[in-house]
This record gives structure tokens, C-alpha cells and sequence, in this order.
């Protein structure tokens, strides 16, 4: 799957974790965390980062006109994902909507998850 990364300079916004992004609702942030779940139906596509749904710490939406962005979005799943954009809030949780395929990267030193708990 090819990603884009985004260049680091002092215009790019500091890395947020997921977790703590719900707090930069209305500011442009870039937030990270790991692939958590992926939720595709022909209307929408979610990707929940920290936990699955309704326990997500936040959420990646692509509406259907950017579905092509990311392709094997089910590849995702167990990946730390870096995602740009203006937070907002959708029925109380934060979210970035994706429109842009520079908008997403995938970190080169990131794997998914070998290790599965018993």
C-alpha cells in the first residue's frame, strides 16, 4: 500500500495522540494512533484508532467520493496511522474527515500487530 508521509518542517502541526486529540476539537492537528477497527458500508468508512467502537479514543472518516484514497483500507487494522486535519466533533467524539490521500500516512518503523492476546 503506498502512503504518503508528511514532511516534517516548522509548519507542520505536532503529532497528537489519538487519545488526547479529543481536546483539539476545531484546530488543526495531526493525530496519531494505532488501526483499531475498520467500519465500510457503501455510505462511509471509519477508522477507529485506540479501541473499537463505541470505546474509540477517535475516528478517520472517508465519505464515498474519497473511498479510492485508501484502497486496502482493511490492511490498516493493527497499524499506527498519522492522520492531518481539523478535528471535529460527530455525536461527541472527535474525528479528522479525509479527503486528501496526503492526509493519511502510515510510519515506516510501524507493523502490524504479530502478537495476538490469548
Amino acid at each position: 500500500m503506498q502512503l504518503s508521509s508528511p514532511a516534517q518542517d516548522s509548519k507542520t502541526p505536532a503529532v497528537v495522540p489519538a487519545k488526547e486529540a479529543k481536546s483539539k476539537v476545531g484546530e488543526t492537528i495531526v493525530v496519531e494512533g494505532k488501526v483499531a477497527e475498520v467500519s465500510k458500508n457503501e455510505r462511509i468508512i471509519r477508522l477507529n484508532l485506540g479501541a473499537k467502537y463505541p470505546k474509540q479514543d477517535f475516528t478517520l472518516v472517508i465519505f464515498p467520493r474519497n473511498f479510492e484514497l485508501v484502497p486496502d483500507v482493511e490492511k490498516l487494522v493493527g497499524k499506527t496511522v498519522r492522520a492531518s486535519g481539523k478535528v471535529a466533533e460527530f455525536q461527541g467524539r472527535p474525528q479528522i474527515v479525509l479527503e486528501r490521500k496526503d492526509q493519511l500516512s502510515v510510519p515506516a518503523d510501524t507493523k502490524p500487530d504479530e502478537k495476538k492476546s490469548p
